[in-house]
């Protein structure tokens, strides 16, 4: 559902009571020595929520990132992050950061507000981690300018994207013909509960059902279901290799963490304060990118060396998945996307994952 434009900005005027009145205990600017216009000579004091604990490789890129700024802003700007959830799930954090009662989050994306934000889950419009740079974490792609302005109506200025692993099939058996996507596979896979996750699996053949993340793990060992998607090799082998017989490489969609912040704030912020924090998000989002290769490889040849078997499709059949699901599942998409911004991305995107 999307919100109206009156919702959108009593959402951003009740955030703006909300700062003034709590300033020191939700964020914000404080400890100014200057006049009310002179925001040069303000410090500001800012919380990032994250749902990664601070041990995870997401968690300290972005400490690198927020060390890095505070260090080019002379100390006038230092983030603070909380990780593990502690400022509430990633649904009521993103409308907080709305509100302006939290100053920033990376995490997932909420498509509630706006549908055009599904397209982070359309299935290959990337297939590799060059491509999904490219398309994802270059702030001059299409794709990122579209999901910056669709967030800015909604109080929100897009920092960067993280992106987290590309996906692939974890399961307990084996799965024959596993990336043919004309062949009917008689197992039940485990999805999110999105169209878009739903159709991705359907596409490869599979039967679905939507189980909690958090009984994934006890429903794959007990034969509840067969296997899932939703995660990458890296989350594969951290979090099922004991349950696990099978891993299949499909990179059908690469999980896209968002960096964000509340919108006015950032607007009040110099324009060099600005620049410093994207361009420091800007380059976190990339080395991490490049990481996250190195770990989603590394987490493939661990999980074989268990035992487990790695399909690593060719470059024939990655080719074939990508035109199966660009024309079979994509148009589905039309109805969620308006019509201009889902043809603009496929034109973009395909061109752009090209010119990777």
């Amino acid at each position: 559902m999307k919100l109206s434009a009156k919702r959108i900005i009593s959402l951003a005027l009740c955030g703006t009571v909300v700062s003034t009145l709590a300033l020191s205990g939700c964020g914000g600017s404080s400890g100014s020595s200057g006049s009310e216009t002179d925001n040069s000579e303000k410090t500001y004091e800012l919380r990032l929520a994250t749902l990664y604990p601070t041990e995870h490789e997401l968690t300290i890129s972005a400490q690198a990132a927020c060390d890095k700024i505070e260090e080019q802003t002379g100390g006038k700007v230092k983030i603070q992050i909380y990780p593990s959830d502690q400022l509430g799930d990633y649904t009521s954090v993103y409308e907080e950061v709305m509100k302006g009662t939290i100053d920033m989050t990376i995490n997932t994306m909420v498509t509630t507000y706006d549908s055009t934000l599904e397209m982070l889950t359309i299935p290959y419009l990337a297939s590799s981690y060059d491509e999904a740079k490219e398309i994802f974490c270059n702030p001059d792609s299409y794709f990122f300018q579209t999901v910056a302005d669709h967030q800015r109506n909604l109080n929100i200025e897009t920092l960067g994207i993280y992106v987290a692993g590309a996906m692939g099939i974890g399961a307990a058996k084996s799965i024959n013909s596993p990336m043919d996507p004309t062949v009917s596979k008689p197992m039940l896979i485990r999805c999110p509960s999105m169209d878009s996750y739903l159709w991705t699996a359907e596409g490869f053949g599979f039967n679905t059902v939507t189980i909690n993340y958090s009984e994934l793990y006890s429903s794959l060992q007990t034969g509840v279901c067969d296997g899932w998607i939703g995660g990458g090799a890296y989350v594969n082998y951290l979090g099922f290799r004991d349950v696990l017989k099978y891993f299949g490489d499909a990179r059908y969609i690469f999980e896209n963490i968002v960096c964000i912040m509340n919108k006015e704030l950032y607007d009040g912020m110099p324009a060099e304060y600005q620049t410093i924090i994207k361009d420091a998000f800007t380059e976190s989002t990339n080395s991490f990118a490049d990481q996250m290769e190195s770990l989603d490889e590394q987490a493939m040849k661990d999980m074989e060396a268990m035992g487990i078997e790695i399909y690593r499709p060719t470059e024939e059949e990655y080719e074939t998945m990508r035109e199966h699901f660009r024309t079979n599942i994509w148009p589905k998409y039309e109805n969620t996307l308006d019509a201009e911004t889902f043809k603009s991305l496929l034109d973009n995107g395909l061109r752009e994952a090209a010119a990777a």
